[in-house]
């Protein structure tokens, strides 16, 4: 195998995909999310840094940050029937996958609950 410079290596990183079923009028979801978004990294300003936010779209937001070290990404996404997060995690981070996927899931809920 012919030798590759680091910068050359293409290392992917762990995924976490969590999705939510709702049946609530989607743009009412979305702008739910805008605010519950803001209000969230007010209460974790000490844990979250560095956050930016693109909406690409009217319900898609693509969001990275850090925290404890660690550099996250990903995707999230306002569904007629579903909200959806997809993000990229350091492989370091995936020893807390399961508490991440769990904690994702419950704050979704919470979020989905305050709509209906």
């Amino acid at each position: 195998m012919p030798f590759r410079p680091y910068r050359e290596l293409s290392i992917s990183m762990p995924k976490i995909t969590v999705s939510k079923d709702h049946a609530l009028d989607q743009n009412a979801v979305t702008a739910l999310l805008k605010s519950k978004i803001a209000a969230a990294l007010q209460e974790n300003s000490g844990a979250v840094k560095d956050f930016s936010e693109c909406w690409v779209d009217e319900h898609t937001m693509e969001f990275a940050f850090k925290t404890m070290g660690f550099s996250i990404s990903g995707v999230l996404r306002s569904q007629p029937n579903r909200i959806l997060v997809e993000t990229s995690l350091p492989l370091v981070a995936m020893m807390a996958k399961g508490t991440i996927e769990s904690r994702l899931q419950e704050e979704i809920g919470k979020i989905l609950a305050e709509a209906g």
